[in-house]
């Protein structure tokens, strides 16, 4: 943001400079002229700043309500059971999890070929549960 404001800045002072060298301009209206562009360009980066400000905390906000959701899921024992079992939200847990990445591949690859098999996807829910630390 402050790159942005300072870029800003100085295309207006250089234009005012070049409008007062090639017109003639007196010193005191070029001043007014420059006061009001820099007064114009700061109410610009502020909004896009407020803007982007309003759109990270809209993103955090949705991140920590979904992992809420997943967490209480797994928490409750629902997510690890064939029948409230979500393959994505599994899946996040595997990739938020510290597991080294070929044992996450390997339990996600479990998860795929176990298909709708309640006997399977149970058993491979159960080590992934465990090796979760759930």
């Amino acid at each position: 943001m402050n790159r942005t404001l300072m870029l800003a800045i100085l295309v207006v002072v250089f234009a005012a400079g070049y409008y007062f060298y090639t017109n003639g301009n007196s010193v005191p209206e070029t001043a007014v002229g420059m006061k009001e562009s820099v007064s114009q360009a700061v109410e610009g980066a502020t909004e896009t700043a407020t803007g982007a400000v309003e759109q990270a905390t809209g993103a955090a906000s949705d991140a920590v309500s979904g992992a809420a959701d997943t967490a209480a899921a797994a928490i409750d024992g629902t997510l690890f059971s064939p029948e409230g079992y979500n393959a994505v939200k599994v899946a996040e847990l595997i990739d938020a999890s510290p597991l080294d990445e070929t044992r996450k591949n390997s339990f996600k690859t479990a998860l795929m070929a176990a298909g709708d098999d309640p006997a399977l996807l149970s058993d491979i829910l159960g080590q992934v549960k465990e090796a979760l630390g759930m």
